[in-house]
């Protein structure tokens, strides 16, 4: 029955891990609170969720409201069907040069098309922009003056873009009451012409709680301006083609034909200020909307202006992971894990059944049944049958590869009290460990995974080459003192072992480690020479190199070793001496190299991080990619000619 009790862990481990893969693709979507108003103890605003799939309604019955965790009876329906409700969109269309041909056209066509997909409650303005902003139609009701004067745009044959003048206008034009939108459109980036800052757009935008969307007419990514804008005011870019407008536009005033006019009634006891969270059914998903607004009682209807904060729009449930990368991930979780456990578990059952038979077939045995002993090898990383496959397989990786001795002496070296099958398989780890983890954080973004993934592998060799020099040095500083204790002890009538066995009780790490390892190969017939020369190797020391050529002489020729290392030991210390003096003068100069050589390579993980579109000029364009050749070119100069500045053999 033990097939029929893994199919049945099989089965129970491949649900919970898809049931949770469902969960996690179907969580909640993102909704926008918009305009919250209280009047008394009841408050009123639009819900909109701007991701919804084609010919998805928002349910009006499914509303629910709750006020700082508190629920608040509320009512719901289409803004279509409130006759008080107030909405306002405001068209902002480029019509600089660079919009000639068909670009202008397919923007004239998808404006059109976007008129014909709004509510008729909706207000709707035209803001043009070239090399200066101009109102061609405030907001108004009449669709009819605002179709013409879209048929009418023509270009502007003045060069330049003024982006911010555009958005500030289009923004000042939503006014102060109701739902209000500004949907740009523009091929460019700001080009210089705008009296407005960049500031100035965001607090015209602001003002009114205003949210900017864009849409970018162009191959790759928007322009930074453009993308800071709408960034900061919580919008959204999309990059569409001059023939993908219609659809484009067509999906921004679905997302405004989606809102829900929401009243709700403050519970008692609500404070002066807090978090308002709007929750909705929309074909089965749900969509939330939270923000952070101030609620005044009733006895104070009319604040001061801007005695409170303004409302800030806070993000639906955040996730670690991507929706679409979620289930691959917890996929590839799922079958390692299966694996991991038929590896221990599987093993297990083998050596059990391979214990049964003995002890069965022990009984026709001369000796009758006795306890049968196995044996079994322990390593670093535990004792049990899950570590000791991993290393044995590292194992064969290693020796197959060719690089066990290399990396045995460096772990050796350093101090590190593994062998390089366990390094090998703990680097590996890290590394995964570390590309997972930038996975999840950066919700499945592949930059940031292969960054992630190069520190895991990075990190290790680091940490085994800082570990090493440390090691050497602390050897090198010891080194004059341990030659004077020797040369003592051999003044007073002891052999070169004995010597040897003095500086393993009498001195300190990692003198003491190294001399123990000679002395235990010199007990095992190995020359004494041959083991001190191995210390000599593994740490890399020319100075201990001659101590031990020194002896190899005093064997063959004979001689006073006693002085003779007590000459060497004089030596080495002054050698330490200058070595710790040009260390100290060199400082300044070895820092400066450091920094200037991983500035510009730390700065600009930190921009594809955080600002991709800021390199994206460097990558785009041959200009940027001979700026980057001629960077890296210097870069790589004035770190080495830096280098061999401050490096002062000794």
């Amino acid at each position: 029955m033990r097939w029929l009790s893994w199919a049945l862990m099989t089965v129970l481990a491949f649900v919970v891990t898809a049931s949770a893969a469902v969960a996690a693709a179907e969580g909640p979507l993102p909704g926008r609170l918009v305009d919250p108003r209280v009047d008394g103890t009841t408050i009123t605003l639009a819900f909109q969720a701007d991701k919804l799939p084609d010919g998805v309604r928002l349910d009006p019955d499914s509303v629910e409201v709750t006020v700082d965790g508190k629920p608040a009876a509320a009512t719901a329906e289409p803004f279509a069907n409130d006759p008080a409700s107030s909405r306002t969109t405001v068209l902002a269309i480029d019509n600089s040069v660079s919009m000639q041909g068909d670009r202008l056209a397919s923007a004239k066509t998808a404006a059109l098309t976007y008129l014909d997909r709004l509510p008729p409650d909706v207000r709707v303005g035209l803001v043009t922009f070239g090399d200066a902003a101009t109102i061609a139609v405030r907001p108004t009701a009449d669709r009819a003056d605002v179709r013409k004067a879209i048929s009418e745009l023509t270009l502007n044959t003045t060069v330049g873009t003024a982006l911010y003048d555009g958005a500030t206008l289009a923004a000042e034009q939503t006014g102060n009451v109701g739902g209000r939108d500004v949907l740009l459109l523009t091929d460019g980036n700001e080009f210089g012409n705008s009296l407005n800052s960049l500031e100035d757009a965001l607090s015209a935008a602001r003002d009114r709680s205003v949210k900017l969307n864009s849409v970018y007419i162009g191959d790759g990514q928007a322009p930074g301006d453009l993308t800071d804008l709408i960034a900061a005011s919580k919008g959204e870019v999309v990059t569409s083609t001059p023939a993908g407008l219609d659809k484009v536009f067509s999906k921004f005033a679905e997302a405004i034909a989606n809102q829900l006019a929401v009243t709700a009634v403050l519970p008692a006891g609500t404070a002066a200020s807090g978090n308002i969270v709007v929750s909705a059914r929309a074909d089965g998903r749900q969509v939330i909307g939270r923000a952070f607004t101030t609620f005044f009682t009733k006895d104070d209807p009319k604040p001061p202006k801007n005695s409170g904060p303004l409302p800030v729009e806070v993000g639906a449930t955040a996730y670690l992971v991507d929706k679409n990368i979620l289930p691959i991930v917890l996929g590839a979780f799922f079958v390692g894990t299966l694996v991991l456990l038929y590896v221990a578990f599987g093993t297990f059952s083998r050596d059990e059944r391979k214990g049964r038979v003995r002890r069965r077939l022990s009984l026709y045995t001369l000796r009758g049944r006795g306890p049968i002993k196995q044996e079994e090898t322990t390593t670093k990383l535990g004792a049990n049958q899950v570590a000791r496959s991993a290393v044995e397989l590292a194992g064969r990786v290693v020796n197959r590869r060719g690089f066990d001795e290399g990396l045995a002496l460096r772990l050796e070296a350093a101090g590190v009290p593994l062998r390089a099958a366990e390094w090998m398989l703990i680097h590996v780890g890290v590394a995964v460990a570390t590309a997972v983890m930038a996975l999840l954080v950066s919700g499945g973004a592949i930059l940031p995974t292969i960054l992630g993934l190069a520190l895991g592998l990075g990190a290790p060799y680091v940490y085994l080459t800082v570990k090493r020099s440390r090691r050497t040095s602390a050897f090198l500083a010891q080194l004059p003192e341990t030659l004077q204790l020797v040369s003592g002890s051999l003044s007073a009538g002891y052999s070169i072992p004995q010597a040897m066995d003095t500086v393993v009780r009498e001195g300190s790490q990692p003198m003491t480690t190294e001399f123990n390892r000679a002395l235990v190969e010199a007990r095992l017939g190995v020359p004494i020479e041959d083991a001190m020369e191995g210390i000599a190797e593994r740490m890399d020391s020319k100075d201990f190199s001659w101590v031990v050529l020194a002896i190899r002489i005093q064997r063959e020729v004979g001689g006073n070793l006693a002085e003779l290392l007590t000459t060497v030991s004089e030596t080495l210390r002054e050698r330490e001496r200058l070595r710790r003096q040009v260390k100290v003068l060199s400082a300044e100069g070895r820092l400066s190299a450091w920094i200037l050589g991983l500035l510009p390579i730390v700065f600009t993980a930190y921009l594809l991080l955080v600002r991709p579109a800021y390199l994206q000029p460097l990558v785009g364009e041959a200009l940027g990619w001979l700026l980057v050749g001629t960077g890296v070119t210097l870069l790589v100069v004035g770190v080495l000619w830096l280098s061999r500045a401050v490096k002062v053999e000794v």
